[in-house]
């Protein structure tokens, strides 16, 4: 079940809840092995007090919406960017499928949708909104996905250079040297981004399988080196946009 479908049904009447209570918080990151797939509409609350409803205080525990007074509820802490979008927690995904789904969720959780409703009823709207948002963009960027990754098993990307050999520093000075020498040439400018860009592809394919075999280490080493190579294509996408090129 499509979590944008669930989220539809929820809106008029829920069926009882026939999935085990998983949990996984993207605040408090955790490295207990969970099911991603479970849709957002069918998330259990794990608590002998399930909350009540904001506005009728009706007791609910896996709705978006309140099943008695059908009032827009907020979502658990307790969800991920992947549980958000309804897709396995994996590196490999399928942009067309995010992208569908973002799609599904925005035009069902729009603040103009509730443009009519109450003011606490608009908050979470625009509460969710901006939630999906983020969750989009960081799931469709390569390097921000495996970043994320790294957060959810609670390991964060050292700052500065002192775990980059020195090798590898000398290519990224040269790298942009070739730019600075190229700012004027648009064919330079062009063949320099599309090696940046297949270098990038190159490199997301090693985080993929690193990640695939559990390997953190490696999948940590080539993120760190992804942040630079992801810099300098963004400053040839600049350059090409200030040069006027499109392809």
């Amino acid at each position: 079940m499509f979590l944008a479908r669930v989220i539809r049904k929820s809106a008029v009447a829920m069926s009882p809840m026939k999935q085990k209570c998983k949990l996984y918080s993207h605040h408090a990151p955790s490295k207990t092995t969970i099911h991603s797939t479970i849709p957002l509409g069918s998330l259990r609350f794990c608590s002998d007090s399930p909350p009540k409803c904001w506005n009728c205080d009706y007791v609910y525990k896996s709705k978006i919406f309140c099943s008695k007074c059908k009032v827009l509820q907020e979502l658990p802490q307790n969800l991920n960017y992947f549980e958000i979008m309804g897709i396995k927690k994996n590196y490999n995904v399928i942009d067309e499928e995010i992208h569908r789904k973002y799609r599904e969720l925005q035009k069902m959780l729009h603040p103009d949708k509730f443009s009519n409703k109450s003011e606490k009823e608009r908050q979470i709207s625009e509460k969710l909104s901006s939630l999906i948002n983020k969750a989009y963009s960081t799931l469709m960027h390569p390097l921000k996905r495996g970043l994320y990754l790294l957060q959810l098993k609670g390991i964060s990307i050292p700052e500065g250079t002192t775990s980059l050999n020195p090798e590898f520093l000398i290519e990224i000075m040269e790298r942009n040297e070739e730019i600075e020498n190229a700012i004027e040439n648009k064919d330079k400018v062009l063949k320099l981004t599309k090696e940046s860009k297949e270098l990038l592809n190159k490199m997301s394919k090693q985080v993929a399988e690193a990640f695939s075999k559990e390997d953190i280490e490696t999948a940590t080493k080539i993120l760190i080196k992804m942040k630079y190579y992801d810099t300098i294509y963004n400053r040839l996408k600049k350059l090409k946009h200030d040069l006027g090129i499109i392809e």
